[in-house]
C-alpha cells in the first residue's frame, strides 16, 4: 500500500525561543542532527511531504536548508492548515502519516511498525502509536477514506475529531518515542541523544 508521510515543521517554537527544529540537538550533536533531520529520517523509505512555515518566517531558510529536494508546502497559520496540506497531497495515496517533527525519538523501525499495522488492516483503520501505557501519541497513520474529513479541522485542536470517527488501531512503540516531544526548554535542556528508543 502506498502511503505519504506528511512531516508538520511549520511551527514557531515560540515557547523555546529558538528554532528548535532546525537547531543542532543536545548536549554535543553534529550539525545537522536535528529534530527536523531525524523526522525525515525515520520515513525516508517512504514518499514524504515536509510542511514548512511561509518563506518570509524567519525560521524557513535553516528548515528548508536541511530537508533538501524533499517535496514541501509552505502554510502559515494554525495547526489544521498543515493537516489540511497534507491530506490535499496525499489524495492518491492509501494512507497518510502524519509525523511531528520534533519527536526526536521516533525511527524508521517505528514507522514500520505503523505501516506494517495499516497494511495488515487492509488501510480501513487508522494506526495510531502509544506508549506503553497505553497513552496515545504521534505518528498517526490515516487511511484515504479519511482524507475528506481534515477540510472540516480548524485552529489548533489536531484531528481528534477524525479519529474519533473511524475504526482505530493502537501501536505500542518502545519507551517514550510516541509520547516525548521536545516542546520545553526544560525538555531540551534534558534530552540525551543515548535516549533515543529504537
Amino acid at each position: 500500500m502506498r502511503v505519504l508521510a506528511g512531516i508538520c515543521a511549520a511551527g514557531s517554537s515560540t515557547r523555546m525561543g529558538f528554532d528548535k527544529l532546525a537547531a543542532p540537538l543536545p548536549p554535543a550533536t553534529t550539525p545537522r542532527d536535528t529534530c527536523l533531520t531525524r523526522a525525515c529520517a525515520a520515513s525516508a523509505h517512504l514518499d514524504q511531504c515536509v510542511i514548512l512555515p511561509a518563506p518570509d518566517h524567519p525560521y524557513y531558510a535553516a528548515r528548508k536548508a536541511l530537508i533538501g529536494t524533499a517535496p514541501s508546502r509552505c502554510v502559515s497559520g494554525p495547526f489544521s492548515k498543515s493537516l489540511k496540506a497534507l491530506a490535499s497531497a496525499a489524495y492518491g495515496y492509501d494512507g497518510l502519516l502524519i509525523q511531528l517533527a520534533d519527536m526526536p525519538h521516533i525511527t524508521r523501525e517505528h514507522v514500520a511498525v505503523l505501516t506494517n499495522m495499516f497494511e495488515k488492516h487492509r488501510g480501513e483503520a487508522i494506526v495510531r502509536a502509544s506508549n506503553r501505557e497505553g497513552r496515545a501519541g504521534h505518528p498517526v497513520l490515516f487511511p484515504s477514506q479519511c482524507f475528506g474529513a481534515f477540510e472540516a479541522l480548524d485552529g489548533d485542536i489536531g484531528a481528534h475529531a477524525i479519529i474519533a470517527r473511524y475504526p482505530l488501531k493502537q501501536v505500542v512503540l518502545s519507551g517514550d518515542a510516541a509520547t516525548f516531544d521536545l516542546d520545553t526548554p526544560a525538555a531540551w535542556e534534558a534530552f540525551r541523544p543515548s535516549a533515543a528508543q529504537t
